[in-house]
Protein backbone atom coordinates (compact mmCIF):
# COMPACT_ATOMS: atom_id res chain seq x y z
CA UNK A 1 0.00 0.00 0.00
CA UNK A 2 3.04 2.01 -0.37
CA UNK A 3 2.98 2.93 -3.73
CA UNK A 4 1.12 5.82 -5.56
CA UNK A 5 -0.80 3.71 -7.85
CA UNK A 6 -2.35 1.40 -4.94
CA UNK A 7 -3.32 4.62 -2.69
CA UNK A 8 -4.85 5.86 -5.95
CA UNK A 9 -7.16 3.45 -6.48
CA UNK A 10 -8.06 2.65 -2.52
CA UNK A 11 -8.76 6.74 -2.50
CA UNK A 12 -11.11 6.35 -5.21
CA UNK A 13 -12.67 3.29 -3.91
CA UNK A 14 -13.42 5.19 -0.27
CA UNK A 15 -15.04 7.89 -2.08
CA UNK A 16 -17.19 5.65 -3.74
CA UNK A 17 -17.71 3.28 -0.77
CA UNK A 18 -17.94 5.85 2.19
CA UNK A 19 -21.29 7.85 1.08
CA UNK A 20 -23.20 4.55 -0.08
CA UNK A 21 -22.47 2.65 3.03
CA UNK A 22 -23.54 5.79 5.36
CA UNK A 23 -26.88 6.39 3.49
CA UNK A 24 -27.16 2.99 3.81
CA UNK A 25 -26.89 2.52 7.26
CA UNK A 26 -28.69 5.66 7.93
CA UNK A 27 -31.92 4.35 6.04
CA UNK A 28 -31.58 0.71 7.68
CA UNK A 29 -31.75 2.68 11.23
CA UNK A 30 -34.34 5.12 10.13
CA UNK A 31 -36.52 2.07 9.40
CA UNK A 32 -35.74 0.06 12.28
CA UNK A 33 -36.86 3.11 14.48
CA UNK A 34 -40.06 3.70 12.78
CA UNK A 35 -40.62 -0.15 13.13
CA UNK A 36 -39.68 0.03 17.06
CA UNK A 37 -41.77 3.47 17.47
CA UNK A 38 -44.80 1.69 15.85
CA UNK A 39 -44.50 -1.75 18.16
CA UNK A 40 -43.92 0.48 20.90
CA UNK A 41 -47.27 2.08 19.98
CA UNK A 42 -48.77 -1.29 19.66
CA UNK A 43 -47.22 -2.71 22.96
CA UNK A 44 -48.22 0.62 24.69
CA UNK A 45 -52.17 0.39 23.82
CA UNK A 46 -51.94 -3.46 24.53
CA UNK A 47 -50.60 -2.63 28.08
CA UNK A 48 -52.38 0.46 29.19
CA UNK A 49 -55.70 -1.25 28.12
CA UNK A 50 -54.54 -4.40 30.39
CA UNK A 51 -54.27 -2.34 33.04
CA UNK A 52 -57.22 -0.44 33.03
CA UNK A 53 -59.05 -3.58 32.69
CA UNK A 54 -57.86 -4.67 35.58
CA UNK A 55 -58.52 -1.80 37.87
CA UNK A 56 -62.48 -2.47 36.27
CA UNK A 57 -62.08 -5.57 37.15
CA UNK A 58 -60.73 -5.12 40.89
CA UNK A 59 -63.50 -2.33 41.66
CA UNK A 60 -66.18 -4.32 40.28
CA UNK A 61 -64.96 -7.57 42.52
CA UNK A 62 -64.28 -5.60 45.41
CA UNK A 63 -67.87 -4.27 45.37
CA UNK A 64 -69.42 -7.71 44.51
CA UNK A 65 -68.02 -9.01 47.65
CA UNK A 66 -68.68 -6.56 50.09
CA UNK A 67 -72.63 -7.13 48.96
CA UNK A 68 -72.13 -10.65 49.58
CA UNK A 69 -70.29 -9.99 53.28
CA UNK A 70 -73.66 -8.14 54.17
CA UNK A 71 -76.09 -11.44 52.68
CA UNK A 72 -77.63 -12.25 56.10
CA UNK A 73 -77.86 -15.88 54.50
CA UNK A 74 -73.98 -16.54 54.64
CA UNK A 75 -73.38 -14.41 57.46
CA UNK A 76 -75.87 -16.95 58.98
CA UNK A 77 -74.10 -20.04 57.36
CA UNK A 78 -70.52 -18.77 58.87
CA UNK A 79 -71.43 -17.73 62.56
CA UNK A 80 -73.28 -20.86 63.83
CA UNK A 81 -71.19 -23.64 60.94
CA UNK A 82 -72.81 -26.50 62.44
CA UNK A 83 -70.49 -29.43 62.12
CA UNK A 84 -70.06 -31.93 59.34
CA UNK A 85 -72.99 -29.41 57.65
CA UNK A 86 -71.46 -28.42 53.65
CA UNK A 87 -73.75 -25.74 53.07
CA UNK A 88 -71.51 -22.91 53.56
CA UNK A 89 -69.13 -24.66 51.10
CA UNK A 90 -72.01 -25.48 48.71
CA UNK A 91 -73.09 -21.45 49.36
CA UNK A 92 -69.54 -20.63 47.94
CA UNK A 93 -69.05 -22.42 44.74
CA UNK A 94 -72.88 -21.09 43.79
CA UNK A 95 -72.07 -16.99 44.45
CA UNK A 96 -68.01 -17.72 42.77
CA UNK A 97 -69.90 -19.15 39.43
CA UNK A 98 -72.39 -16.19 39.58
CA UNK A 99 -70.01 -13.66 40.55
CA UNK A 100 -67.83 -15.31 37.25
CA UNK A 101 -64.85 -15.32 39.92
CA UNK A 102 -61.86 -18.06 40.04
CA UNK A 103 -61.70 -18.16 44.08
CA UNK A 104 -64.37 -17.47 46.88
CA UNK A 105 -63.62 -18.25 50.61
CA UNK A 106 -64.20 -17.67 53.90
CA UNK A 107 -61.53 -17.46 56.79
CA UNK A 108 -61.24 -16.36 60.08
CA UNK A 109 -60.17 -12.87 61.71
CA UNK A 110 -56.44 -14.41 61.55
CA UNK A 111 -56.38 -15.21 58.10
CA UNK A 112 -56.85 -19.65 58.69
CA UNK A 113 -59.53 -20.42 55.95
CA UNK A 114 -62.79 -21.65 57.20
CA UNK A 115 -64.73 -22.49 53.88
CA UNK A 116 -63.57 -22.63 50.34
CA UNK A 117 -65.53 -23.21 47.26
CA UNK A 118 -63.11 -25.24 45.54
CA UNK A 119 -64.19 -27.84 48.17
CA UNK A 120 -67.58 -28.33 46.75
CA UNK A 121 -68.22 -31.38 44.59
CA UNK A 122 -70.28 -29.59 42.45
CA UNK A 123 -69.74 -28.52 38.82
CA UNK A 124 -71.17 -25.29 38.12
CA UNK A 125 -70.13 -24.34 34.48
CA UNK A 126 -66.78 -24.66 32.65
CA UNK A 127 -64.68 -22.19 34.95
CA UNK A 128 -62.94 -24.56 37.82
CA UNK A 129 -62.48 -23.42 40.94
CA UNK A 130 -58.60 -22.12 41.98
CA UNK A 131 -57.43 -23.52 44.98
CA UNK A 132 -55.95 -20.44 47.18
CA UNK A 133 -55.07 -21.49 50.58
CA UNK A 134 -52.18 -19.31 52.20
CA UNK A 135 -52.05 -15.44 50.42
CA UNK A 136 -49.57 -12.73 51.72
CA UNK A 137 -51.30 -11.12 54.62
CA UNK A 138 -52.57 -7.36 54.42
CA UNK A 139 -54.05 -5.40 56.56
CA UNK A 140 -57.13 -3.02 53.66
CA UNK A 141 -59.79 -4.91 51.89
CA UNK A 142 -59.44 -2.80 48.70
CA UNK A 143 -58.50 -4.90 45.37
CA UNK A 144 -55.12 -5.65 44.88
CA UNK A 145 -52.94 -8.11 43.07
CA UNK A 146 -51.48 -10.80 44.64
CA UNK A 147 -49.12 -13.96 44.28
CA UNK A 148 -49.74 -16.88 46.30
CA UNK A 149 -47.41 -17.42 48.91
CA UNK A 150 -46.14 -20.86 47.03
CA UNK A 151 -45.37 -18.76 43.64
CA UNK A 152 -47.98 -20.57 41.50
CA UNK A 153 -50.47 -17.94 40.56
CA UNK A 154 -51.15 -14.04 40.54
CA UNK A 155 -54.49 -13.45 41.80
CA UNK A 156 -57.01 -10.45 41.62
CA UNK A 157 -57.96 -10.59 44.37
CA UNK A 158 -60.15 -8.50 47.13
CA UNK A 159 -61.63 -9.11 50.46
CA UNK A 160 -64.57 -7.53 52.69
CA UNK A 161 -65.34 -8.08 56.22
CA UNK A 162 -68.25 -10.33 57.66
CA UNK A 163 -69.44 -7.48 60.53
CA UNK A 164 -71.13 -9.46 63.72
CA UNK A 165 -72.83 -6.45 66.48
CA UNK A 166 -70.99 -4.05 64.25
CA UNK A 167 -67.15 -5.96 64.53
CA UNK A 168 -65.50 -8.79 61.91
CA UNK A 169 -66.28 -12.09 62.95
CA UNK A 170 -65.05 -13.31 59.92
CA UNK A 171 -63.33 -11.96 56.35
CA UNK A 172 -64.59 -13.13 52.52
CA UNK A 173 -62.04 -13.13 49.99
CA UNK A 174 -62.22 -13.60 46.49
CA UNK A 175 -60.97 -13.08 43.26
CA UNK A 176 -59.34 -13.70 39.62
CA UNK A 177 -56.76 -15.38 38.45
CA UNK A 178 -53.77 -13.83 36.10
CA UNK A 179 -53.35 -16.97 33.55
CA UNK A 180 -53.04 -17.94 30.16
CA UNK A 181 -56.71 -18.04 29.56
CA UNK A 182 -56.67 -13.86 30.61
CA UNK A 183 -53.61 -13.42 28.08
CA UNK A 184 -55.23 -15.17 25.63
CA UNK A 185 -58.24 -13.31 25.43
CA UNK A 186 -55.99 -10.18 25.27
CA UNK A 187 -54.01 -11.13 22.91
CA UNK A 188 -56.93 -12.09 20.83
CA UNK A 189 -57.98 -8.68 20.61
CA UNK A 190 -54.36 -7.42 20.24
CA UNK A 191 -52.21 -9.66 18.44
CA UNK A 192 -49.17 -8.96 21.31
CA UNK A 193 -47.60 -12.00 22.96
CA UNK A 194 -48.06 -11.97 26.45
CA UNK A 195 -45.76 -13.04 29.49
CA UNK A 196 -46.54 -12.88 33.30
CA UNK A 197 -43.73 -13.23 35.40
CA UNK A 198 -43.13 -12.46 39.38
CA UNK A 199 -40.83 -10.11 41.12
CA UNK A 200 -37.88 -12.57 40.84
CA UNK A 201 -38.78 -13.31 36.91
CA UNK A 202 -40.49 -16.57 37.14
CA UNK A 203 -42.63 -16.90 34.58
CA UNK A 204 -46.31 -17.33 35.87
CA UNK A 205 -48.18 -17.51 32.47
CA UNK A 206 -47.66 -16.88 29.06
CA UNK A 207 -49.48 -16.76 25.43
CA UNK A 208 -46.17 -18.35 23.94
CA UNK A 209 -46.99 -22.17 24.85
CA UNK A 210 -43.72 -24.15 25.23
CA UNK A 211 -41.40 -22.02 23.01
CA UNK A 212 -40.92 -20.19 26.59
CA UNK A 213 -39.28 -22.20 29.59
CA UNK A 214 -41.10 -22.07 32.97
CA UNK A 215 -38.58 -21.03 35.30
CA UNK A 216 -36.42 -18.00 33.57
CA UNK A 217 -36.85 -15.44 30.32
CA UNK A 218 -33.49 -14.97 29.07
CA UNK A 219 -33.15 -12.10 26.68
CA UNK A 220 -31.13 -11.13 24.10
CA UNK A 221 -29.68 -8.42 22.69
CA UNK A 222 -32.30 -6.11 24.75
CA UNK A 223 -31.82 -6.86 28.36
CA UNK A 224 -33.29 -9.62 30.81
CA UNK A 225 -37.15 -8.97 30.76
CA UNK A 226 -36.39 -9.85 34.97
CA UNK A 227 -34.82 -6.64 35.22
CA UNK A 228 -37.42 -3.13 34.48
CA UNK A 229 -37.14 -2.27 31.01
CA UNK A 230 -37.72 1.63 30.42
CA UNK A 231 -38.94 1.89 26.44
CA UNK A 232 -38.98 -0.58 23.70
CA UNK A 233 -36.24 -3.56 23.74
CA UNK A 234 -35.39 -6.53 21.26
CA UNK A 235 -35.22 -9.59 23.17
CA UNK A 236 -35.01 -12.83 21.64
CA UNK A 237 -37.35 -16.07 23.02
CA UNK A 238 -35.85 -19.24 21.43
CA UNK A 239 -35.25 -18.55 17.98
CA UNK A 240 -37.95 -15.31 17.16
CA UNK A 241 -36.84 -12.13 17.98
CA UNK A 242 -39.60 -9.75 19.51
CA UNK A 243 -39.97 -5.90 20.37
CA UNK A 244 -40.65 -6.04 24.15
CA UNK A 245 -41.82 -3.54 26.64
CA UNK A 246 -42.87 -4.35 30.38
CA UNK A 247 -45.19 -2.38 32.93
CA UNK A 248 -45.54 -3.51 37.00
CA UNK A 249 -49.29 -4.68 37.68
CA UNK A 250 -49.37 -2.81 41.09
CA UNK A 251 -52.49 -2.35 43.11
CA UNK A 252 -55.49 -1.28 41.02
CA UNK A 253 -56.42 2.63 42.04
CA UNK A 254 -57.76 3.16 45.51
CA UNK A 255 -56.38 -0.57 46.47
CA UNK A 256 -54.68 -1.90 49.60
CA UNK A 257 -51.11 -2.30 48.22
CA UNK A 258 -50.86 1.36 47.47
CA UNK A 259 -47.27 2.57 48.67
CA UNK A 260 -45.88 -0.94 48.75
CA UNK A 261 -42.51 -1.45 46.95
CA UNK A 262 -42.64 -1.66 43.32
CA UNK A 263 -39.86 -4.15 43.17
CA UNK A 264 -42.28 -7.03 44.41
CA UNK A 265 -45.02 -6.37 42.42
CA UNK A 266 -45.51 -8.44 39.51
CA UNK A 267 -44.92 -7.58 35.59
CA UNK A 268 -46.35 -8.02 32.34
CA UNK A 269 -44.78 -7.89 29.07
CA UNK A 270 -45.50 -7.41 25.47
CA UNK A 271 -44.25 -9.22 22.56
CA UNK A 272 -44.23 -8.03 19.31
CA UNK A 273 -42.65 -10.12 16.56
CA UNK A 274 -39.69 -8.37 14.68
CA UNK A 275 -39.75 -10.88 11.56
CA UNK A 276 -41.28 -8.17 9.34
CA UNK A 277 -39.04 -5.45 10.43
CA UNK A 278 -35.95 -8.16 10.01
CA UNK A 279 -37.02 -9.20 6.48
CA UNK A 280 -37.07 -5.17 5.24
CA UNK A 281 -33.78 -4.39 6.82
CA UNK A 282 -32.15 -7.69 5.27
CA UNK A 283 -33.56 -6.76 1.88
CA UNK A 284 -31.83 -3.44 2.44
CA UNK A 285 -28.53 -4.79 2.99
CA UNK A 286 -28.00 -6.94 0.64
CA UNK A 287 -29.16 -4.11 -1.98
CA UNK A 288 -26.85 -2.48 -0.08
CA UNK A 289 -24.07 -4.86 -0.66
CA UNK A 290 -24.38 -5.72 -4.15
CA UNK A 291 -24.64 -1.18 -4.82
CA UNK A 292 -21.58 -1.49 -2.73
CA UNK A 293 -19.77 -4.38 -5.13
CA UNK A 294 -21.17 -2.51 -8.09
CA UNK A 295 -19.70 0.69 -6.89
CA UNK A 296 -16.57 -0.63 -5.94
CA UNK A 297 -16.02 -2.50 -9.18
CA UNK A 298 -16.51 0.43 -10.92
CA UNK A 299 -14.27 2.51 -8.52
CA UNK A 300 -11.04 0.14 -8.83
CA UNK A 301 -11.82 0.39 -12.82
CA UNK A 302 -11.86 4.60 -12.56
CA UNK A 303 -8.61 4.09 -9.98
CA UNK A 304 -6.88 1.81 -12.40
CA UNK A 305 -7.42 4.14 -15.42
CA UNK A 306 -6.36 7.49 -13.60
CA UNK A 307 -3.58 6.39 -11.60
CA UNK A 308 -1.53 5.09 -14.26
CA UNK A 309 -2.48 8.56 -16.22
CA UNK A 310 -0.70 9.50 -12.91
CA UNK A 311 2.06 7.08 -11.65
CA UNK A 312 3.43 5.67 -14.66
CA UNK A 313 5.22 9.48 -15.08
CA UNK A 314 6.04 9.14 -11.08
CA UNK A 315 7.52 6.22 -12.35
CA UNK A 316 9.70 7.03 -14.72
CA UNK A 317 10.86 10.11 -13.36
CA UNK A 318 12.02 8.08 -10.27
CA UNK A 319 13.85 6.00 -12.54
CA UNK A 320 15.50 9.49 -14.05
CA UNK A 321 16.40 10.09 -10.42
CA UNK A 322 17.84 6.74 -9.71
CA UNK A 323 19.95 7.38 -12.71
CA UNK A 324 20.91 10.75 -11.81
CA UNK A 325 22.32 9.38 -8.57
CA UNK A 326 24.85 6.68 -10.11
CA UNK A 327 25.65 9.89 -11.80
CA UNK A 328 24.31 9.21 -15.34
CA UNK A 329 23.30 12.77 -16.15
CA UNK A 330 24.22 12.96 -19.84
CA UNK A 331 20.72 11.61 -21.28
CA UNK A 332 17.72 14.33 -21.65
CA UNK A 333 14.32 13.76 -19.91
CA UNK A 334 11.80 13.58 -22.58
CA UNK A 335 8.50 12.62 -20.84
CA UNK A 336 4.82 14.28 -21.76
CA UNK A 337 2.12 14.20 -19.18
CA UNK A 338 -0.19 16.10 -17.50
CA UNK A 339 0.79 19.87 -16.98
CA UNK A 340 1.65 19.48 -13.45
CA UNK A 341 4.02 16.14 -14.09
CA UNK A 342 5.07 18.39 -16.80
CA UNK A 343 6.29 21.52 -14.97
CA UNK A 344 8.33 18.71 -12.54
CA UNK A 345 9.93 16.99 -15.44
CA UNK A 346 11.22 20.54 -16.44
CA UNK A 347 12.45 20.75 -13.04
CA UNK A 348 14.44 17.75 -12.97
CA UNK A 349 15.88 18.35 -16.48
CA UNK A 350 17.01 21.89 -14.90
CA UNK A 351 18.82 20.35 -12.12
CA UNK A 352 20.01 17.57 -14.24
CA UNK A 353 21.96 20.30 -16.27
CA UNK A 354 23.37 21.84 -12.84
CA UNK A 355 24.42 19.19 -11.30
CA UNK A 356 27.09 18.31 -13.05
CA UNK A 357 28.53 22.34 -12.41
CA UNK A 358 27.40 22.11 -8.76
CA UNK A 359 29.22 18.39 -8.40
CA UNK A 360 32.80 19.84 -9.58
CA UNK A 361 32.57 22.96 -8.10
CA UNK A 362 31.67 21.01 -4.93
CA UNK A 363 34.41 18.29 -4.62
CA UNK A 364 36.91 21.15 -5.42
CA UNK A 365 35.14 23.29 -2.31
CA UNK A 366 35.75 20.38 -0.44
CA UNK A 367 39.20 19.29 -1.58
CA UNK A 368 40.44 22.51 -0.51
CA UNK A 369 38.90 22.70 2.81
CA UNK A 370 39.74 19.17 3.79
CA UNK A 371 43.52 20.40 2.90
CA UNK A 372 43.07 23.68 4.37
CA UNK A 373 41.87 21.96 8.07
CA UNK A 374 44.54 19.18 7.73
CA UNK A 375 47.26 22.00 6.84
CA UNK A 376 45.88 23.61 10.20
CA UNK A 377 45.99 20.54 11.96
CA UNK A 378 49.23 20.07 11.16
CA UNK A 379 50.69 23.64 11.42
CA UNK A 380 49.24 22.89 15.42
CA UNK A 381 50.59 19.70 15.96
CA UNK A 382 54.16 20.56 15.07
CA UNK A 383 54.01 24.46 16.82
CA UNK A 384 53.83 21.75 20.29
CA UNK A 385 57.32 20.20 20.06
CA UNK A 386 59.34 23.28 18.03
CA UNK A 387 58.39 25.41 21.14
CA UNK A 388 60.71 23.26 23.78
CA UNK A 389 63.31 22.82 20.56
CA UNK A 390 63.29 26.53 20.85
CA UNK A 391 63.77 26.59 24.28
CA UNK A 392 66.47 24.57 24.61
CA UNK A 393 68.31 25.82 22.10
CA UNK A 394 68.48 29.10 23.24
CA UNK A 395 69.11 28.38 27.00
CA UNK A 396 72.09 26.36 25.07
CA UNK A 397 73.12 29.67 23.72
CA UNK A 398 73.06 31.47 26.88
CA UNK A 399 74.47 29.02 29.10
CA UNK A 400 77.71 28.66 26.42
CA UNK A 401 78.29 32.72 26.19
CA UNK A 402 77.86 32.84 29.97
CA UNK A 403 80.83 29.66 29.92
CA UNK A 404 79.00 28.08 32.71
CA UNK A 405 80.78 25.13 33.93
CA UNK A 406 77.59 23.19 33.82
CA UNK A 407 77.31 23.45 30.50
CA UNK A 408 78.22 19.60 28.88
CA UNK A 409 75.10 18.83 31.98
CA UNK A 410 72.93 21.54 29.99
CA UNK A 411 73.71 20.60 26.48
CA UNK A 412 73.08 16.87 27.08
CA UNK A 413 69.45 17.66 28.75
CA UNK A 414 69.29 20.19 25.27
CA UNK A 415 69.90 16.84 23.23
CA UNK A 416 67.67 14.93 24.88
CA UNK A 417 64.97 17.12 24.97
CA UNK A 418 65.47 18.10 21.06
CA UNK A 419 65.81 14.42 20.27
CA UNK A 420 62.70 12.97 21.98
CA UNK A 421 60.18 16.69 20.43
CA UNK A 422 62.33 15.22 17.09
CA UNK A 423 60.46 12.35 17.75
CA UNK A 424 57.49 13.47 17.93
CA UNK A 425 57.63 15.55 15.19
CA UNK A 426 58.15 12.34 13.21
CA UNK A 427 55.19 10.55 14.26
CA UNK A 428 53.24 13.09 13.76
CA UNK A 429 54.29 13.49 10.62
CA UNK A 430 53.96 9.62 9.99
CA UNK A 431 50.37 9.14 11.66
CA UNK A 432 49.44 12.02 8.77
CA UNK A 433 50.97 9.94 6.36
CA UNK A 434 49.11 7.00 7.08
CA UNK A 435 45.86 8.56 7.26
CA UNK A 436 46.37 9.82 3.82
CA UNK A 437 48.39 7.18 1.90
CA UNK A 438 46.08 4.11 3.82
CA UNK A 439 45.65 1.22 1.38
CA UNK A 440 42.64 0.03 0.77
CA UNK A 441 42.54 -3.30 2.37
CA UNK A 442 44.06 -6.60 0.86
CA UNK A 443 41.43 -9.27 2.60
CA UNK A 444 43.00 -12.85 2.95
CA UNK A 445 42.39 -15.63 5.59
CA UNK A 446 43.70 -14.60 8.87
CA UNK A 447 44.16 -16.27 12.10
CA UNK A 448 43.09 -14.82 15.18
CA UNK A 449 46.06 -16.99 17.08
CA UNK A 450 48.71 -15.57 14.78
CA UNK A 451 47.16 -12.45 15.19
CA UNK A 452 47.71 -11.99 19.09
CA UNK A 453 51.17 -13.86 18.83
CA UNK A 454 52.47 -10.47 17.22
CA UNK A 455 51.43 -8.29 19.81
CA UNK A 456 52.58 -10.58 22.47
CA UNK A 457 55.98 -10.43 20.34
CA UNK A 458 55.28 -6.09 20.27
CA UNK A 459 54.55 -5.87 24.22
CA UNK A 460 56.34 -8.82 25.34
CA UNK A 461 57.86 -6.19 28.28
CA UNK A 462 54.11 -5.24 29.13
CA UNK A 463 53.18 -8.60 29.49
CA UNK A 464 55.35 -9.83 31.61
CA UNK A 465 54.90 -6.55 33.59
CA UNK A 466 51.29 -7.54 34.03
CA UNK A 467 50.48 -4.21 32.55
CA UNK A 468 48.84 -5.99 29.42
CA UNK A 469 46.56 -9.16 29.63
CA UNK A 470 46.31 -10.95 26.04
CA UNK A 471 43.53 -13.82 25.65
CA UNK A 472 44.17 -17.69 25.92
CA UNK A 473 41.88 -19.16 23.05
CA UNK A 474 39.97 -22.31 23.66
CA UNK A 475 39.67 -22.38 19.91
CA UNK A 476 41.43 -20.99 17.32
CA UNK A 477 39.36 -18.27 14.68
CA UNK A 478 40.12 -17.73 11.38
CA UNK A 479 38.19 -14.90 9.44
CA UNK A 480 38.85 -12.85 6.75
CA UNK A 481 40.94 -9.44 6.37
CA UNK A 482 44.21 -7.21 6.17
CA UNK A 483 46.34 -8.47 9.02
CA UNK A 484 48.79 -5.86 8.55
CA UNK A 485 45.70 -3.33 9.00
CA UNK A 486 44.36 -5.55 11.98
CA UNK A 487 47.24 -5.04 14.01
CA UNK A 488 47.76 -1.59 13.36
CA UNK A 489 44.22 -0.67 14.56
CA UNK A 490 44.83 -3.44 17.87
CA UNK A 491 48.11 -1.78 18.07
CA UNK A 492 46.70 1.84 18.20
CA UNK A 493 43.98 0.67 20.64
CA UNK A 494 46.17 -1.17 23.25
CA UNK A 495 49.23 1.80 23.02
CA UNK A 496 46.32 4.48 23.91
CA UNK A 497 45.11 2.22 26.64
CA UNK A 498 48.13 1.59 28.45
CA UNK A 499 49.38 5.81 27.67
CA UNK A 500 45.79 6.28 29.63
CA UNK A 501 46.24 4.16 32.60
CA UNK A 502 48.00 5.03 35.79
CA UNK A 503 51.32 2.96 37.27
CA UNK A 504 49.62 -0.20 38.46
CA UNK A 505 46.87 0.02 35.46
CA UNK A 506 46.29 -2.49 33.52
CA UNK A 507 44.88 -3.08 29.74
CA UNK A 508 42.89 -6.15 28.60
CA UNK A 509 42.26 -7.56 24.88
CA UNK A 510 39.64 -10.18 24.65
CA UNK A 511 38.14 -11.90 21.63
CA UNK A 512 35.18 -14.40 21.41
CA UNK A 513 32.61 -15.87 18.45
CA UNK A 514 29.00 -14.55 18.69
CA UNK A 515 26.28 -14.69 15.39
CA UNK A 516 28.71 -15.00 12.35
CA UNK A 517 30.90 -12.10 13.65
CA UNK A 518 34.16 -11.85 15.43
CA UNK A 519 34.30 -9.12 18.48
CA UNK A 520 37.61 -8.14 19.50
CA UNK A 521 37.25 -5.78 22.86
CA UNK A 522 40.47 -3.83 24.51
CA UNK A 523 39.50 -2.36 28.05
CA UNK A 524 41.63 -0.19 30.08
CA UNK A 525 41.45 0.54 33.67
CA UNK A 526 41.91 4.36 33.32
CA UNK A 527 40.13 7.34 34.05
CA UNK A 528 37.53 6.94 31.52
CA UNK A 529 35.89 9.32 29.54
CA UNK A 530 33.03 12.16 30.17
CA UNK A 531 30.18 11.97 27.64
CA UNK A 532 31.24 14.94 25.80
CA UNK A 533 34.58 13.30 24.77
CA UNK A 534 32.94 10.05 24.26
CA UNK A 535 31.24 11.55 21.18
CA UNK A 536 34.07 12.79 19.36
CA UNK A 537 36.79 10.19 20.13
CA UNK A 538 36.20 9.61 16.32
CA UNK A 539 36.77 13.24 15.41
CA UNK A 540 39.85 13.76 13.21
CA UNK A 541 42.56 16.03 15.27
CA UNK A 542 40.79 15.42 18.72
CA UNK A 543 43.02 14.01 21.70
CA UNK A 544 43.57 13.99 24.99
CA UNK A 545 47.28 13.40 25.33
CA UNK A 546 49.42 16.50 25.56
CA UNK A 547 51.29 15.17 21.64
CA UNK A 548 49.37 13.47 19.36
CA UNK A 549 47.55 14.74 16.22
CA UNK A 550 44.10 12.75 17.15
CA UNK A 551 44.01 10.46 14.00
CA UNK A 552 44.66 7.54 15.72
CA UNK A 553 41.18 6.27 16.52
CA UNK A 554 40.27 7.71 13.44
CA UNK A 555 42.53 5.51 10.96
CA UNK A 556 41.00 2.74 13.58
CA UNK A 557 37.65 3.37 12.60
CA UNK A 558 38.65 3.71 9.09
CA UNK A 559 40.61 0.53 8.90
CA UNK A 560 37.28 -0.95 10.52
CA UNK A 561 35.10 0.41 8.27
CA UNK A 562 36.80 -0.89 5.41
CA UNK A 563 36.80 -4.41 6.77
CA UNK A 564 32.40 -3.82 6.99
CA UNK A 565 32.83 -4.28 10.38
CA UNK A 566 31.91 -1.78 13.24
CA UNK A 567 33.84 -0.36 16.45
CA UNK A 568 32.33 1.20 19.52
CA UNK A 569 33.50 2.58 23.10
CA UNK A 570 31.68 2.44 26.27
CA UNK A 571 33.26 4.72 28.84
CA UNK A 572 32.46 6.19 32.20
CA UNK A 573 34.18 8.33 34.10
CA UNK A 574 36.67 6.60 37.35
CA UNK A 575 35.65 3.36 35.41
CA UNK A 576 38.18 2.84 32.72
CA UNK A 577 37.10 2.65 28.80
CA UNK A 578 36.23 -0.52 26.59
CA UNK A 579 36.97 -0.90 22.75
CA UNK A 580 34.73 -3.35 21.02
CA UNK A 581 35.24 -4.09 17.24
CA UNK A 582 33.14 -6.37 15.52
CA UNK A 583 34.23 -7.91 12.24
CA UNK A 584 32.19 -10.18 9.76
CA UNK A 585 33.92 -14.02 10.15
CA UNK A 586 32.76 -14.43 6.33
CA UNK A 587 34.15 -11.49 3.48
CA UNK A 588 31.03 -9.56 2.89
CA UNK A 589 28.92 -10.02 5.64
Amino acid sequence: MRSLRSRLILGVSIVALVPLALSMFLLSRRIEDTVRDQAAERLSATLATLEAGLSVDGERIAGQLGILARDPALKRLTLLRPAGSRDLVERLAEERFLLGLDYLQVADTSGAVIADAVESAAALGDRAALEVRVLRGRGAHGPAIETLADGSATVLSASAPILYEGRPAALLRGGLALDAALLARLKSASGVELVLADAGGRVLASTLGDSLERDSFAAGEGGDIRMPQVGTRRVKVGDTSYWSRSVLIGPPSGGSGAGADPRTFPRITGLAPTAAADRTIGALQLTSLLLGLLGLAVAIGLGVLWSSQVSRPVERLAAVSQRIARGEWDEPIRMRSVRELQTLVAAFERMRADLGDYRERLVTSERQAAWGQMARMVAHEIKNPLTPIAVSVADLKRSFERDRADFPEILDQAVRTIAAEVDALKRILQEFSDFARLPPPKPAPCRLSELISELATLYGREVAARRLELPSLERDLTFTADQGQMRQALVNLIQNGLEATEPGGRVAVSARAEAGALEIAVSDTGPGLSPERQAGLFVPGLTTKAHGSGLGLTIVQRIVNDHHGSIAAESEPGRGTTFRMRLPLEPGS
